[in-house]
């Protein structure tokens, strides 16, 4: 027991002193309209019909010049209405285009082949790139192009927090998905590359063919947002800034249903050994991977004891893991406007651990 609580009290004032990268993150905005570049928005869509309208609709209304950007829908050989859905909105902006997807190369997976066709037909000095099923504010190009002005700046993220329907299953993924963002958050802001979100990104055109682009990685399931950004970082160092203000915030719907979370997550941890094998893999994040997965070990074994012989000896350590949790959570709730349920937060929290356990073991196999 007593490395069990030395380690969960390392990892309590770890998340406090990664919390201190709140502090710089981009809060506050200053819109400046002269010299905006040209900018290309790209999505890979594949058999979306249902959610294309609503993303569109935002991106065709966005308080940016017209003149000045270009929506770029790669359509990844969707068999149900989506390239019907897509042309009609055709003539709604100057610059909107479709890409078509007939047939997929060896050793690459239909979104990143989708993405990278976009991005080597786009004109843009900048790239955005986002969702099939996300919906963003008028103001998301501009907030996401502010930080661009600082030429030391190379990619750019922000929150990107799944929609909650007040069922309790949405709630807790919604919750979920802030706790990441804001971990994620904080080690952008303590200089730590750890991963980003799809539904949010920006980058330079010219650091993604300089990184090799999906070089490397156009195999992978996932990682057209994370692994990306790791390539840039490694192959061209730039700064990255990442963006916890209202106008930037891009929602996206959660998993219908159990199954859909389960493969979903599968997806995420599939990736695990491949951080290993690739040496543009920041050293921070193959470090803190194994430490976390470690602390959530510990804390299950923690609450499975504590059930059975309910001795606070096994209490203590699974509070030095809920309280940082707690922080996380509600401060960039706060940020984002939401009020939570104690109910679902504590359920998460307390539960949290099993699933990285669980999902840690079976994620490399899958």
């Amino acid at each position: 027991m007593f490395f069990i609580y030395l380690f969960l009290l390392i990892y309590l004032f770890f998340m406090i002193w990664l919390f201190d990268g709140y502090n710089y993150l981009v809060k506050k905005i200053n819109y400046n309209n002269k010299d905006l570049p040209f900018v290309s928005v790209v999505v890979a869509i594949k058999n979306e019909e249902h959610n294309l309208s609503t993303l569109i609709h935002n991106l065709i209304n966005q308080d940016y010049p017209n003149k000045l950007y270009e929506i770029i829908i790669c359509n990844d050989r969707s068999n149900d209405n989506s390239l019907d859905v897509i042309q009609s909105f055709k003539h709604q902006h100057q610059n909107f285009h479709i890409i078509s997807i007939k047939s997929l190369p060896n050793n690459w997976v239909g979104k990143k082949w989708a993405l990278f066709n976009g991005i080597k037909k786009s004109k843009g000095e900048i790239i955005l790139q986002t969702d099939a099923d996300c919906k963003m504010s008028k103001k998301w190009i501009l907030s996401m192009i502010s930080q661009f002005s600082d030429k030391s700046v190379g990619f750019v993220s922000s929150l990107t927090p799944l929609f909650s329907n007040n069922n309790f299953f949405d709630k807790i993924l919604s919750i979920d998905s802030i706790a990441q963002d804001a971990f994620v958050a904080c080690g952008f802001g303590k200089k730590m590359t750890l991963s980003c979100v799809a539904r949010s990104i920006a980058f330079r055109k010219k650091y993604f063919f300089q990184s090799g682009g999906y070089n490397q990685i156009s195999h992978v399931k996932s990682g057209d947002d994370d692994l990306l950004l790791h390539k840039i970082m490694h192959y061209v160092g730039c700064d990255v800034k990442y963006i916890i203000n209202q106008d930037a915030v891009v929602y996206s719907m959660p998993p219908n249903n159990l199954i859909q979370f389960i493969n979903q997550r599968l997806r995420f941890a599939s990736k695990g050994f491949l951080y290993y094998k690739n040496k543009f893999i920041s050293n921070e994040l193959k470090i803190i991977l194994p430490v976390l997965y470690l602390v959530n070990l510990f804390t299950v074994i923690c609450i499975i004891n504590f059930c059975k012989t309910s001795s606070l000896i096994y209490l203590i350590p699974i509070f030095l893991k809920l309280i940082p949790d707690f922080l996380f959570i509600y401060t960039f709730g706060y940020d984002l406007k939401i009020k939570f349920d104690i109910f679902p937060v504590l359920f998460l929290v307390l539960m949290h651990p099993f699933y990285i356990v669980f999902f840690g073991i079976l994620g490399p196999i899958f």
